[in-house]
């Protein structure tokens, strides 16, 4: 359950809430019998959620289904995948012959950023690349001159001390 959404969980406890206290019991004489023989037993079944046409999308379905003998529940969502999304402008952009502009949105992740820089090739900035890309982000003060990273926040679109639920890049990480 922690994987779902915060008001997936609380519309699900909300609506268990609800079928429970305005359920009507009914309490059964001594003298009758329940007899459940031959009764297929309560399920809960996920959702089955398309993406469209192909397998050339970035979408992750997730879906999810929990019951017992009184109630059954399920729900399903569809989340984007930034990373995919990410690779496929890079790749788009590089077929097009525009390498430069391919590394930096690739470079918009963290981990690329630090690999191209641990690598001795910074990522591209202003236009620039290499030597004069990494004089420029020392000047910015994004590196110092040890190659240690000093603050990524002013070139990169997400946080990166501590990603958000909006910034999910459509599968756990943990």
């Amino acid at each position: 359950m922690k994987d779902w959404p915060e008001h997936l969980f609380i519309a699900s406890i909300l609506t268990m809430l609800v079928v429970f206290l305005f359920t009507d019991a009914k309490a059964a004489d001594s003298t009758s019998n329940i007899n459940y023989k031959n009764q297929p037993p309560s399920t809960a079944m996920s959702p089955g959620l398309s993406i469209g046409s192909g397998n050339d999308v970035c979408i992750v379905v997730r879906s999810g289904a929990i019951g017992t003998s009184l109630f059954n529940a399920s729900a399903g969502i569809h989340v984007r995948d930034k990373v995919c999304e990410r690779i496929k402008l890079s790749r788009s952009l590089a077929q097009l012959g525009l390498k430069v502009s391919a590394t930096s949105i690739l470079c918009q992740d963290p981990r690329v950023f630090t690999a191209m820089l641990a690598a001795g090739s910074p990522c591209p900035i202003d236009g620039l690349v290499g030597k004069a890309a990494k004089d420029k982000y020392i000047e910015l003060g994004i590196i110092d001159d040890k190659n240690n990273i000093v603050d990524l926040s002013s070139v990169l679109p997400i946080n990166v001390s501590k990603p958000s639920r909006d910034d999910y890049f459509g599968q756990p990480t943990n």
